[in-house]
């Protein structure tokens, strides 16, 4: 993956001047005057921090080179803010940028000033894992954190080396955005005030774009430069939510760069990618075990992507090189490990072989991050590879483990892509799957040995949920207890017996999976009916985000639907005994509302019952006026999802019902004997007749409760189940 710590904004801009700790004067409000904005803030947000001033000071010289200074007071009003803010974070690119820390203090609430000490401030690699780079970060913790305190510090960067000759780009965001590593969460509290200034040459032409804000700079010059300065007001804070839109959907900011057009940037990354197109006999070698004769263009295509999947591994080396340069093609192949830039350059080494051209394409693989076409600038972290035949285009993403052909992540589809070639560069759009694309087949299957009901799951899988799971599989510690959390919700949340599953590495076959589970119910001699039974929307813990979604009187932001899916489950219901008929059939319910829809389709045969359920569920973005519409027909899909199928037994005794008897014993008999007939209406009409003589009887209630349930009155059904149970009745 490419460095993203060169891309930053006001609020976050990336230094080191050395030492690390040095006391420098402040471009923040005065301890008196932050006192003053502590009051202002208790009245104005009832939140449990607020950050009280944000200042960024930028100076651009004439050679695009960049020194900031970047300044916060955040106001801790709880405990909870405490914890969250009692560790500070500040990243930066040391190839690029050196930083220090001017200070970091604590204001108490009594007024008084605590400086944090020199030693208490930590440099750190940044990156972890498979990736190393010149990405560090500074940490310090603060002095007598409590509740009523403001933290206050401030930041310096200069740039020592350029990104792209004579340019210069970044962005302001008016919000601190606090990263908790420990719930993997982040927090965005209110903001007072901002203040951030840009000075540049005068005779320096810089482009902004505003993204969420509708704010005009104040321009003051002088005979030498001119300055920009953007202040506001009161930005309110943002509790973040499932599903919600992308932060950068979100966020006021806003976007500068002198860079004039896209081929500036095109031919900047030409000088660093087209010497890692140097030939190497390696490589051809290789090529030629990979290309067979008779493949056409696709299945040549594809066989780089299996080769890359399986041979060369994700891992980032890129000290001293700054996050953009790739390393040559020859020793990616040599070292068999690369990150996205490094994996592209061998992608099209190979393909150059089969003479298939391809381009590296530089993307954002941030979700919701926007491609300014009018602002060119390098706002990118991720780099694939386009390849344009006479018949055919693709994109090629082979950074993932678990991604099959072509292993483009849902984050990437539909994105614009800076494609470099050796002219000016091309501005292209991704393809987006829809839900024909991303399938999950579940074959339910019951069958009987020696009165045991039995059942076997399976799972055929297509797209991104075949990815998705895959992935689950691979890098889960404890295969059985994945495999449960998958599959058992689809049949009662029971436990698997036994399973099996394809190899979740080898991503050249399809992933499947598979479970039997044994002794789900038992046909005893004393029953004269079967009932199977399955509730569909168990679909929805398994498969999509919707089976716990949060209120709708809590819901502030649109609803996000990312990735499209189609969920087909097909059943098989045997016969519980040999000539046995069907004296009940109630298939689940169709729906079609704006948002998904489920179909179904039943067929009676010889041996049993077949059904085919179809769930679809479109990529949307449901907007926040529609989520309560949208919360319903969810909230209500296990009331349509219950099917029912009742097995009649060859020779039923009827038992002794006189229908001329009006007494409650023979009612009450009668009921039974219409419910195990199915005949339920008559059973509901019966013990109706019960109840309206009789409500105190027990057994009455629990029957009307029975009978109102296979009439689809759900909620009168439990109200007499409840009264059932008050009565002391027990099944």
């Amino acid at each position: 993956m490419l460095s993203r710590g060169i891309i930053t904004s006001f609020i976050s801009f990336i230094f080191l001047a050395l030492p690390a700790f040095a006391q420098t004067a402040s471009i923040g409000p005065s301890v008196e005057e932050l006192l003053e904005k502590r009051a202002l803030a208790t009245k104005t947000f009832s939140s449990s921090a607020v950050i009280l001033s944000r200042r960024g000071e930028v100076i651009v010289d004439n050679k695009g080179f960049e020194k900031s200074h970047f300044y916060n007071a955040i106001y801790i009003a709880d405990e909870s803010a405490v914890k969250d803010y009692s560790k500070m974070i500040s990243q930066f690119n040391s190839h690029y940028q050196e930083k220090q820390i001017d200070f970091a203090r604590v204001i108490t609430p009594e007024g008084k000033v605590i400086e944090m000490q020199a030693d208490a401030i930590t440099l750190v690699t940044s990156n972890n894992g498979d990736y190393f780079d010149e990405g560090k970060q500074y940490e310090f913790a603060l002095p007598q954190l409590r509740a009523g305190s403001i933290i206050e510090y401030q930041a310096t960067t200069q740039q020592i080396k350029p990104f792209i000759e004579n340019e210069w780009f970044s962005s302001i965001s008016f919000h601190f955005v606090k990263f908790l590593p420990s719930v993997n969460w982040l927090r965005i509290d209110p903001v007072l005030e901002t203040k951030n200034t840009l000075t540049l040459p005068k005779t320096t032409e810089i482009s902004i774009v505003n993204h969420n804000i509708d704010i005009a700079p104040k321009l003051t010059e002088t005979p030498e430069t001119k300055t920009y300065t953007w202040q506001t007001t009161n930005q309110a804070g943002i509790e973040l939510e499932m599903e919600m839109p992308s932060l950068d959907d979100i966020l006021p900011t806003i976007h500068l760069s002198t860079i004039k057009d896209w081929r500036t940037v095109n031919q900047w990354f030409n000088t660093l990618y087209l010497p890692t197109q140097k030939s190497d006999q390696a490589i051809v070698e290789l090529a030629q075990t990979l290309f067979q004769d008779d493949m056409n263009e696709r299945e040549k295509i594809k066989a780089v992507f299996d080769y890359m999947q399986k041979n060369v591994r994700y891992i980032g080396a890129h000290v001293n090189r700054g996050g953009y340069k790739p390393h040559l093609a020859s020793e990616v192949l040599s070292q068999a490990y690369g990150d996205c830039k490094d994996q592209t350059v061998l992608i099209i080494a190979l393909l150059k072989q089969a003479d298939i051209a391809a381009y590296p394409a530089l993307i954002n693989s941030y979700p919701g991050a926007k491609f300014n076409d009018e602002l060119p600038m390098l706002n990118f972290d991720h780099m694939i590879t386009y390849i344009e035949t006479k018949t055919a285009k693709y994109w090629l993403d082979t950074s993932g483990q678990t991604g099959t052909f072509p292993g483009i992540n849902l984050n990437l589809e539909d994105k614009k892509a800076l494609v470099v070639n050796e002219q000016e560069g091309r501005i292209l759009t991704l393809p987006a799957t829809t839900s024909a694309d991303n399938i999950a087949t579940v074959n339910i299957d019951f069958s009987i040995d020696k009165a045991k009901i039995n059942a076997r799951v399976s799972l055929d899988l297509a797209g991104h949920v075949e990815t998705n799971l895959r992935g689950f599989m691979q890098f889960s510690p404890n295969a059985l207890s994945a495999a449960e959390q998958i599959l058992s919700p689809l049949l009662f949340s029971r436990r698997i017996s036994d399973f099996e599953n394809s190899d979740p590495i080898d991503i050249t076959t399809p992933f499947t999976l598979s479970a039997n589970f044994n002794d789900i119910a038992e046909i005893t001699e004393d029953i004269d009916n079967f009932r199977y039974s399955y509730d569909y929307s168990a679909i929805l813990s398994v498969f999509t985000s919707l089976s716990n979604l949060a209120p709708v009187a809590t819901r502030k932001f649109d609803f996000v639907i990312l990735q499209p899916i189609t969920v087909v489950i097909n059943s098989f219901y045997p016969h519980p005994w040999s000539g046995s008929t069907l004296g009940y059939s109630q298939p689940a319910k169709n729906v079609e509302n704006d948002f998904f829809e489920i179909t179904h389709q039943v067929q009676e045969k010889s041996d049993g019952m077949y059904i085919s359920s179809t769930f679809v569920l479109p990529k949307q973005v449901i907007k926040v006026d529609d989520y309560a519409r949208f919360y319903q027909q969810v909230s209500d899909l296990p009331t349509h999802s219950q099917s029912l199928f009742v097995f009649l037994k060859p020779s039923q005794a009827t038992p002794k019902v006189d229908i001329n008897d009006s007494s409650t014993t023979n009612k009450i008999a009668l009921a039974k004997h219409l419910l195990e007939q199915s005949e339920f209406a008559q059973a509901l009409k019966v013990i109706g007749e019960v109840v309206a003589v009789d409500e105190t009887n027990g057994e009455a209630q629990y029957l009307l409760g029975i009978s109102l349930g296979f009439a689809g009155n759900n909620e009168q059904s439990e109200k007499a189940f409840e009264r059932a149970e008050q009565l002391g009745y027990q099944d």
